[in-house]
């Protein structure tokens, strides 16, 4: 089985021995050398990708005369910005020859005509790098000890020492975008978004700042946000050489905790995440170098990568340092020495040790499946020192998080982490969350109430609540928890987007869109932004005012190419105004996009029984 390159062909897998297209008749050769073995990324997810990825077969050039495995990336629009950074990473590959990078030659680069359109596909050949990218290897293994962080942090230093030196920067590092081969060596992929280091490119950025809103924005600099990878100078279009250091830290700290880092907390003072008690394995100053490379300001991160190579070499000196000052041994020495100048006055002051060491034993019992020995003792740890308990509680929460996929098992440690600590808002609603996976809508229920009980005037708690009514179909009860969140506080945003929705299934046009557009002013977040437009332009299409709805439900689409639920409302509009390629376009991606928004699979179920109703070509 053999692809089509062209995206617009409608059947684009062709058998082995055809040399043209079954459907369009493009040439299944490309530049006379690359057939197109399989596609890395689904077609069907990539309606909304500038670029498809197959991996293919290179029958060979003059730098690649044998045939080989590689891999090729496609650019579906000639859009001169796309094209731009495309032939950028062609440059990058062909200039920076290292093995922690993709190989690519100069010949690798290209340009492909497809019959009978005016479309040009620019078309980049690189190295296969056979291995699974660290995302996947989280998956599989969990988090990494700090001898395997430590190797990998060096490596990934080593080759952005390279990248740096060698005038780019990467602009999108995250677990995705390193691949972890068979022999253990780590290789970054994906420089689409890199940048060339130049005094032009800072003098833009510490003059205009930017683009924040990407490609085709007005300014020569472009911003490439990932979220909770891309450092806070990045989000504004002002990315330097030291943002890859954040992204580097960031991802590192998913690493080591094995946690998404959406679920890690915030110092809201500092702006740092809080990830350290997740990540125990990791000593003090491995842990103080991540959260440095972290730093919200580039000038409070280390410079360069030869600054971090530096402190990387101090680090296992420092490490023995630490282990040795937190040794029981050197401890045990400390007491004695201690007790022999008669610093010690009565067995009162064994106390804390004593219960130190009965929490750790509880610990080793949990962790070998044996719960009632270790709450035996936890609770005998607690009557010597009362403040254990938050202790015991934090244990309880880091099983519970790793054990989250488990949700019968998750739901009894966040149980008895709220048995040590029954104040932690976080774990209430964490059981709520487990609860609500497992059917248990009481359970559910009951946690969130906790929550308000806890906090009364806390929106956020009342929003949490209105979404699970919401999700349970209860959407009167979850119009109110709404109206409360946004009574106590105006900028609830989330909260005001939800019952403009629900204003819509209400009928209430006007009251949705209201909500939309206050929603809107009060939000720069381009998520928040697309939910609410797709609210405002369901509202408009409801009131028959087609055209601003199709520019709210585009600007929608715009935002984030994940709301299919704008792009089903589209394709109403745009049947509605006559439009009818453009709508066939839409409900194309409307019926075939993999989605969890409720509303979609409403519309969609109307648009197949208006098609068994009328037949296959009445509407479109």
């Amino acid at each position: 089985m053999v692809y089509c390159i062209n995206h617009l062909c409608t059947l684009r897998r062709n058998p082995d021995n055809a040399k043209n297209c079954l459907a369009c008749g493009n040439s299944l050769l490309i530049n006379g050398r690359i057939r197109l073995l399989r596609p890395l990324r689904s077609l069907e997810e990539n309606l909304y990708t500038n670029t498809n990825v197959f991996e293919v077969e290179d029958v060979g050039t003059k730098s690649h005369p044998e045939s080989q495995i590689r891999v090729m990336k496609v650019l579906k629009w000639s859009e001169p910005k796309l094209v731009e950074l495309v032939q950028r990473e062609a440059r990058i590959l062909q200039i920076i020859q290292y093995p922690g990078i993709p190989e690519s030659a100069r010949d690798d680069y290209f340009t492909f005509k497809l019959k009978d359109t005016l479309l040009e596909l620019h078309c980049l050949v690189m190295q296969k790098v056979e291995g699974e990218n660290l995302r996947q290897w989280l998956k599989s293994y969990g988090r990494i000890p700090q001898n395997v962080a430590f190797d990998w942090l060096s490596q990934l230093i080593n080759t952005l020492d390279v990248v740096h030196s060698s005038g780019f920067f990467h602009r999108d590092i995250k677990p995705e975008n390193i691949i972890h081969k068979p022999d253990g060596k780590l290789v970054l992929i994906d420089f689409g978004a890199a940048r060339e280091i130049t005094s032009t490119y800072l003098a833009k950025v510490s003059t205009n700042g930017g683009s924040s809103t990407g490609l085709g924005s007005g300014h020569e600099v472009t911003s490439v946000i990932t979220a909770f990878f891309s450092p806070p100078e990045q989000m504004n279009g002002q990315a330097v050489p030291q943002s890859d250091f954040y992204a580097l830290g960031r991802t590192f700290v998913n690493l080591v905790t094995g946690m998404s880092l959406m679920d890690l907390p915030i110092n809201e003072k500092k702006g740092r995440l809080i990830w350290r008690k997740y990540a125990p394995q990791i000593d003090k100053p491995f842990a103080d170098l991540l959260d440095d490379l972290m730093a919200s300001s580039p000038g409070q991160r280390p410079q360069s990568t030869q600054v971090i190579l530096q402190r990387l070499n101090k680090l296992p000196y420092q490490s023995k340092i630490y282990k040795l000052i937190k040794s029981k041994k050197t401890l045990f020495i400390v007491l004695v020495t201690l007790i022999t100048l008669g610093l010690f006055a009565g067995f009162k002051v064994f106390l804390p040790l004593m219960a130190n060491n009965l929490v750790l034993q509880g610990k080793k019992s949990e962790i070998a499946n044996d719960s009632q020995t270790a709450q035996n003792y936890f609770n005998q740890a607690i009557e010597y020192n009362s403040q254990l308990k938050l202790s015991v509680s934090q244990f309880y929460l880091e099983q519970a998080a790793r054990h989250f996929n488990d949700f019968k098992l998750a739901k009894k440690y966040y149980e008895l982490a709220l048995k040590y600590n029954d104040k932690d808002i976080s774990a209430y609603n964490s059981l709520a969350v487990v609860c609500w996976q497992l059917g248990e809508v009481a359970c559910a229920l009951n946690n969130y109430q906790q929550i308000l009980k806890l906090k009364p005037n806390d929106w956020e708690g009342y929003y949490r609540l209105g979404s699970f009514y919401d999700q349970e179909g209860k959407e009167d009860l979850a119009q109110e928890q709404y109206k409360m969140a946004i009574k106590i506080n105006k900028k609830a945003v989330p909260a005001l987007n939800d019952l403009s929705r629900l204003r819509n299934l209400k009928e209430d046009y006007t009251q949705a869109s209201a909500l939309a557009l206050e929603g809107l002013r009060l939000t720069e977040d381009p998520k928040l932004q697309a939910a609410l437009y797709k609210n405002l332009g369901w509202a408009k299409f409801m009131q028959n005012q087609y055209n601003e709805a199709e520019k709210y439900l585009q600007k929608a689409s715009d935002l984030d190419s994940k709301r299919i639920d704008a792009v089903c409302l589209l394709a109403q509009v745009q049947e509605a105004l006559g439009k009818i390629e453009d709508a066939r376009l839409s409900w194309e991606i409307c019926m075939l996009a993999r989605t969890t928004q409720q509303d979609v699979f409403k519309w969609r179920q109307e648009l197949l029984d208006r098609l068994t109703k009328n037949g296959s070509n009445a509407i479109l």
